[in-house]
């Protein structure tokens, strides 16, 4: 009896050592380049965000303050999808936006009425130009199947705030 219970005790340790080393040996590998995507990826929603709260706040057009709306919901889901990514790959994400948008933040924050409008509106359509040619390039360099499937998924929803950038700066342009 004592030997089956000693069986059974060194199965289970045996049985938890194995599914201990089985965690670590599922956690991916990730590469500088993917690293580097995921936290220029964070470091992107969390400008937008910034700047959206901004023109929610400060906007004086109706389209343009909805638009900093649909910025605040859409990039702070896709903050939370790459915080699910990075996590169980151990990547430390930044939790605000770079000094450039920083400094663009406070530039902006200057302004007023039809030409805070106007700037922000070139700010945002400069920016996911910007940020669909970085995925595209990072498509390219990252190797994990995961992210690649996040990347080419958020891609179109990036070109998308392109056009209703282009849309509502276009409208802006002729309708002061």
């Amino acid at each position: 009896m004592i030997r089956t219970v000693l069986i059974g005790l060194a199965t289970a340790a045996a049985v938890a050592i194995m599914s201990i080393g089985g965690t670590q040996a599922a956690k991916p590998d990730v590469t500088p380049a993917t690293q580097a995507f995921l936290k220029k990826a964070a470091e992107e929603q969390q400008a937008q965000i910034a700047l959206g709260q901004l023109a929610a706040k400060q906007a004086t057009n109706t389209r343009v303050k909805n638009f900093g709306d649909e910025m605040i919901l859409v990039h702070r889901t896709v903050s939370f999808q790459l915080r699910e990514l990075a996590t169980p790959r151990d990547v430390q994400l930044p939790l605000e936006p770079d000094d450039e948008h920083k400094r663009i933040q406070k530039e902006l924050a200057q302004r007023s009425g039809h030409a805070f409008d106007r700037a922000y509106m070139q700010q945002i359509l400069s920016d996911h130009q910007n940020d669909v040619n970085e995925f595209e390039d990072g498509i390219q360099q990252v190797d994990d199947a995961e992210v690649l499937r996040w990347a080419h998924k958020t891609l179109p929803m990036l070109r998308a705030h392109i056009e209703d950038a282009r849309w509502i700066l276009q409208s802006l342009q002729t309708n002061p």
